[in-house]
């Protein structure tokens, strides 16, 4: 069914092995490799039955990612090559990038997606064939086994195809101690479009470990009750729901006298580094196991940042780790001298990335992410950084996120400055007085905007690009402070 040396071949030789296992766990229902291996099967024979073979690629946009799953084993199975995609994301972005992976197909569980033309309806209630049905053994792909996608927080995002070979090389690093640090029963609550999150899912897939299943849809009580399940050994999340869960904990009135979530042998923090207060309560609240994971899609982590670093040096991203040569240079690419703050320059053996962040190294080898490239704004002369006045208009808002973009003037050259809080519209009065009552006239924004909900990416960053083009196209969001 799989060439040998694949992720496929490793998942049924597991599934062999112990066919009553349980693989996924989802608070409703659990998953036993028995059941998954019979759900892949049956996606097999629909997708050929509706014309999908070797060498095509096909993309997948739902929102049940156990399903989205099994469609990637089940292509693996055909021969053909799987491109998972966000579901949240507008429908150009979805043809956009299945154009770039000369995408054959595109199928999706959402219902306001497959109404559109160059989407079809996954088949999700396909059922299994009464009779084996005779097929030829699929040859194998000699197209990618998957694309990983850059995170798109500033601009386009990129496809780096990738060979079974490739995914098997990095899960058998994941698996290791090494740089990845422990891991084991993994909850899970990311879009399996976050390329991070297919990998967790892999490497527990092949190694016998169980996966939790939070839904994308989620409150932050389902999430802990999630971290708090008997199983539960490791969880990755991005900074804005660590933020979010432990404002939730606090604010429940569930916060003890220790850690809430004692049985994690890791928290991981990726995607964006969480600084200062916000990590060091984030770690005294919900796990002494957090860790702050750095990296890059070109060159992988790049630094963490745990145990009692995090108390020494709560601003920093950790050390880079022993294989990476990390460097900070100016705008015309010469060095820069230590605790001088330029762009973050990453190496590891021939290949070199620049992450697009701002930053320096200090005294100790400690690595300081300072910013996004793009999220350093400029206004009447008078420069400053835009995480900064993020953090500054959630604590006066009391809001739990908020992003400033620059978006071309109506009136003039110079960019205006906006920010959009996720919040409810109505409290748009309230907000107005209190930021202009708390912010300096030098750093207060031109406009604000109260969106329900800020657009995210896969990985829930928040989808800057996506956002300035809404911000542009819908002037009546924007009111000026």
């Amino acid at each position: 069914m799989y060439p040998a040396n694949t992720i496929g071949a490793a998942f049924l030789k597991k599934a062999a092995a112990a066919p009553d296992a349980i693989l996924f766990e989802t608070g409703a229902e659990t998953v036993t490799y028995s059941d998954f291996s019979a759900r892949l099967g049956t996606l097999r024979a629909a997708f050929a039955d509706l014309g999908v073979a070797a060498d095509q690629v096909v993309g997948l946009a739902n929102t049940n990612q156990i399903d989205t799953f099994a469609a990637i084993f089940a292509l693996w199975a055909l021969g053909a090559s799987p491109l998972v995609l966000d579901f949240r994301s507008p429908l150009s972005e979805i043809h956009e990038r299945a154009t770039r992976a000369g995408a054959s197909s595109v199928f999706s569980d959402f219902r306001t997606l497959a109404q559109h033309d160059g989407v079809q309806s996954f088949p999700r209630d396909a059922t299994a064939p009464e009779m084996p049905r005779m097929r030829p053994v699929a040859p194998a792909s000699h197209g990618p086994a998957d694309f990983i996608m850059s995170s798109g927080t500033t601009g386009v995002p990129k496809l780096y195809p990738s060979s079974h070979e490739d995914l098997l090389t990095a899960i058998e690093r994941m698996a290791r101690r090494g740089e990845r640090g422990d891991w084991g029963n993994a909850v899970s609550c990311l879009n399996l479009s976050f390329p991070g999150t297919r990998f967790i899912w892999y490497r527990n897939a092949i190694s016998g470990r169980k996966i939790i299943t939070v839904p994308v849809f989620f409150s932050y009580a389902e999430l802990d009750a999630a971290l708090l399940h008997e199983d539960a050994e490791e969880v990755t999340l991005p900074p804005v729901l660590i933020r979010g869960l432990t404002q939730h904990i606090t604010s429940q009135g569930l916060a003890g006298t220790g850690p809430r979530y004692h049985r994690l042998v890791k928290m991981q923090c990726i995607g964006g580094p969480l600084l200062g207060p916000a990590l060091t309560e984030a770690k005294a609240i919900l796990s002494a196991k957090l860790c702050v994971t750095y990296s890059s899609t070109q060159t992988g982590i790049i630094s963490r940042l745990e145990g009692d670093a995090i108390d020494s040096h709560p601003h920093s991203v950790g050390k880079p780790l022993p294989h990476h040569q990390v460097s900070i240079v100016d705008d015309d690419g010469l060095p820069l001298p230590i605790n001088a703050v330029g762009h973050i320059v990453t190496q590891v053996g021939d290949n070199t990335a620049q992450p697009g962040d701002r930053g320096y190294l200090d005294d100790e080898g400690y690595l300081c992410v300072v910013g996004r490239v793009q999220e350093y704004l400029c206004r009447n002369g008078v420069s400053f950084n835009a995480p900064d006045l993020e953090d500054r208009i959630q604590k006066i808002t009391g809001a739990a996120l908020c992003c400033v973009i620059a978006a071309p003037s109506t009136v003039d050259d110079e960019d205006e400055i906006i920010a959009v809080i996720e919040a409810d519209p109505s409290r748009l009065s309230d907000f107005k007085t209190r930021l202009r009552a708390q912010l300096s006239p030098l750093t207060r924004p031109d406009k604000i905007a109260l969106l329900q909900a800020i657009p995210k990416t896969s990985g829930l960053k928040v989808a800057r690009a996506q956002l300035g083009r809404l911000v542009e196209t819908t002037q009546e969001l924007c009111h000026a402070l």
